[in-house]
């Protein structure tokens, strides 16, 4: 099965963000002493999926513009 360029993207995403969230739950429990990893791990959280959201959009619509 051929997979779209959107699904391959997708599916780096979702990978992404499940190791963002290790790594922040890494970040929470042994670095205590260092509270700005832990925001910056927690603003990539929240990040990612609106920039990979973003991307995805005009990604779709691009495919729609080439479309008609």
């Amino acid at each position: 099965m051929k997979r779209t360029p959107i699904q391959i993207f997708a599916f780096i995403g979702a990978l992404l963000l499940i190791s963002l969230a290790f790594i922040t739950l890494i970040v929470a429990i042994f670095f205590k002493d260092n509270p700005q990893l832990l925001a910056a791990c927690i603003a990539a959280m929240i990040g990612v999926p609106i920039l990979l959201w973003l991307v995805l959009y005009v990604a779709d619509k691009v495919r729609e513009a080439k479309g008609k």
